[in-house]
């Protein structure tokens, strides 16, 4: 085991006063949060990263996305107990962390995990997680009480400096002594492609991985494709193609644990910032096999002239909530419902501008109510799911009116 953290920072450790780039004179931290018990599949809350790209907010709120902590820590706080400070690209773990605690994915440029305690919003510890490269962490997965995946999406090109050098891996991460214990290496065959793993889900004792397989510069990317990895041999134990889409995210799962789904948004033309309809779509797939098994597809890239974000949300075991990009069909980003049986669309949001609607969160049989990240006007869009299906609209939420920063993602807490 090496790499150790900075270990559980408390007052009088290592800090560093901030000055980020757009925030100036940020206050200090609104505080923890303290949360009311729930059931055992129910987030008790949700994290947001509200950023320029440059400087980073992060509100915590309850799961209907009222606040409760406008700026538990930020980029241009004073004295924020970091001793890495936080980036304006920044992630939250796709999966709610079983410890509890606020976990943060500092990613290119930073390489670095923090911890945090949520009641009282202090640092618990950081882990650099470069291993002398810019590794870009991208997903943070809690597998046991002592144990955590991350995914590293670059690969060294010079590796074997540094033990667990190599990139386009799960990281293995002691959580007791916020060190780095080891490394899963993901499979690709392709010499020109590497595998650049980005998210992960549970499902039946497994962690499915999803691989976006780009080439270095990113001119070519491989179809989609998902591995399944065992958190008790550290080891690939099945690999999943998505034939002739590409660029596809996270399994999302039903609540039902019986049907899964993801999104693929095709191969980015970097030069006119479209997309290509013929490589974009959701699959749905059967979730009680292992690996899971290709139900459908929908077409849905061809029949929306454009290419759907590689992520998307089960609202209930029918209704999928999905974005598009703007730019191609359409000039600014829309969600919509996608039926998982029949592809039907029903349409919520139109933006106005391209690349400013993302970060969602539903809740399903705890509350009801599904959460989407509006950057063009500052705002959570929110919506409350009947008992039929519908998406009832509920009043857009206010973030916060410290610092001001668009939401970006969300996380479960």
């Amino acid at each position: 085991m090496v790499k150790r953290g900075f270990g559980r920072l408390a007052s009088g450790s290592l800090v560093l006063a901030v000055a980020a780039c757009n925030v100036s004179s940020a206050p200090p931290s609104t505080g923890g949060v303290r949360f009311d018990e729930v059931g055992p599949n129910c987030a008790r809350g949700v994290a947001i990263v509200a950023s320029d790209y440059q400087s980073t907010n992060i509100v915590v709120s309850k799961p209907d996305g009222t606040t409760l902590s406008e700026s538990f820590i930020s980029s241009g706080a004073a004295k924020p107990g970091l001793a890495l400070a936080l980036s304006g690209d920044v992630a939250l773990p796709t999966t709610a962390p079983a410890s509890k605690n606020l976990v943060i994915i500092d990613r290119y440029g930073t390489n670095v995990l923090t911890w945090m305690d949520l009641p009282s919003a202090k640092v618990l510890a950081q882990l650099p997680i470069s291993t002398g490269f810019q590794s870009n962490p991208h997903d943070y997965m809690e597998v046991d009480a002592t144990r955590a995946f991350v995914t590293r999406y670059e690969n060294n090109p010079t590796p074997g400096v540094q033990p667990f050098d190599q990139g386009g891996d799960l990281l293995i991460v002691d959580t007791e002594e916020h060190a780095i214990a080891g490394r899963i290496a993901m499979p690709e065959e392709d010499a020109g492609l590497q595998p650049r793993p980005e998210f992960m889900t549970r499902l039946r004792g497994e962690i499915v991985v999803s691989l976006g397989r780009w080439s270095p510069n990113f001119s070519r990317a491989g179809d989609g494709r998902f591995v399944g990895v065992s958190p008790i041999t550290n080891r690939v134990t099945w690999q999943l193609d998505i034939p002739g889409l590409q660029a596809c995210g996270r399994l999302a799962v039903a609540p039902s644990g019986k049907l899964a789904a993801v999104a693929c948004s095709s191969k980015m033309d970097f030069t006119t910032h479209k997309f290509d309809p013929k490589g974009s779509d959701i699959v749905v797939y059967d979730a009680t096999v292992s690996p899971p098994r290709e139900l459908r597809r929908f077409g849905l890239g061809k029949k929306l002239d454009t290419g759907l974000q590689p992520s998307l949300t089960f609202a209930t075991d029918d209704a999928i909530l999905a974005l598009t990009y703007g730019g191609n069909g359409t000039a600014g980003d829309t969600a919509m419902l996608v039926s998982a049986t029949t592809g039907a669309i029903t349409t919520l949001v139109e933006s106005a501008k391209p690349f400013v609607l993302g970060g969602m969160h539903c809740s399903p049989g705890c509350g009801d109510v599904c959460l989407l990240g509006d950057a063009d006007r500052n705002r959570l869009r929110r919506w409350h799911v009947a008992a039929d299906g519908r998406f009832e609209p509920l009043e857009d939420a206010v973030l916060e009116t410290i610092i001001g920063l668009p939401p970006r993602s969300i996380g479960g807490l």
